[in-house]
């Protein structure tokens, strides 16, 4: 019965073109001998076992899809010749370091963005105000970050409240948004009445319409950044970052990875241009001149384009 519940909450899709799963789970070993078959060359197979052992073969998988084709006679996928295993462990770490790098960046900006909340909404409004729907554009999300708010009982600060205070029900908003997720200050953010939007934009140099898009779309990024996700080339159709009107040049196209590296500058160079956070983008590709930047929307030349240097 318990399995019978949980069968409710599957997506139901079409039965015409399922089959049954009946691939088997394969050892290190038995995995380097199917890649091999497929072109790829091993030239330190004890380096190749150990990286099947402590990566795995599925999360690598995402990155030999690039460095392979469709072979016209099989139909199946082989490696480019000359493809070696260190190709791809060089693109594997490319997008490990650039991972890293952006959440460096994010966590930046939402430090700064939950700083100019508190001065630029709490300070006039009151600590509670996010209880308060009038302090809202968009009552969806009053009621969103008020029932996020009711579920974050375990941070320590959000703890320590519900311990010492008992009214109002809950925290002020520093509290919260020490508990919250990226994801939730940016709604927070996007829902609040234009005057505070435009308040909180004045710390960021920006139209408050133009950073509600911006923050969405790197909260994308982190997204992926933080839970280990391919980075490097994955698909950025998703909350797409508006163009403002000064980077224009830089953000089009804006379904691309390079125009959010655009955004985490722009911002970046709001909050304190010390961060050397450009730099350290440059320094990193450069570091791997094998790694495509064509999949990444980079256009020829970026690093010496004035936005850059």
């Amino acid at each position: 019965m318990r399995t019978r519940g949980l069968l409710l909450f599957l997506p139901r899709y079409s039965p015409v073109s399922r089959v049954p799963y009946t691939k088997p789970a394969l050892p290190p070993a038995a995995l380097l001998a199917h890649v091999v078959s497929r072109g790829l060359t091993v030239t330190d197979p004890i380096e190749a076992l150990h990286a099947l052992e402590t990566i795995g073969y599925y999360r690598l998988l995402a990155y030999m899809r690039p460095l392979q084709a469709e072979d016209a006679a099989t139909g199946m996928r082989r490696f480019a010749a000359g493809t070696t295993f260190g190709d791809l462990l060089t693109l594997y770490d490319f997008d490990r370091e650039l991972r890293l790098l952006c959440l460096d960046a994010v966590e930046r900006i939402e430090v700064a963005l939950r700083a100019a909340v508190i001065s630029q909404v709490a300070v006039p409004e009151g600590s509670h105000f996010y209880l308060d729907p009038a302090q809202f554009d968009h009552i969806g999300a009053f009621v969103e970050f008020y029932q996020t708010a009711s579920r974050e009982d375990r941070h320590p600060a959000v703890k320590h409240y519900l311990k010492h205070y008992c009214t109002p029900e809950l925290p002020p908003i520093w509290a919260n948004m020490e508990a919250v997720t990226f994801g939730a200050l940016s709604r927070l953010y996007s829902g609040l009445a234009l005057r505070h939007r435009k308040a909180v934009a004045s710390s960021f140099g920006y139209d408050e319409t133009v950073l509600s898009s911006w923050f969405r779309s790197i909260t994308y990024v982190r997204n992926i950044s933080a839970h280990h996700g391919r980075l490097w080339n994955a698909p950025m159709h998703v909350d797409q970052p508006l163009a403002a009107k000064k980077l224009r040049c830089e953000m089009i196209p804006t379904d691309r990875l390079y125009a959010r590296f655009v955004v985490l500058v722009a911002l970046l160079e709001a909050i304190g241009p010390e961060s050397g956070w450009k730099r350290r983008l440059v320094a990193l590709v450069g570091r791997y001149p094998a790694v495509p930047l064509r999949q990444m929307g980079m256009p020829p030349g970026w690093q010496g384009r004035p936005f850059w240097t």
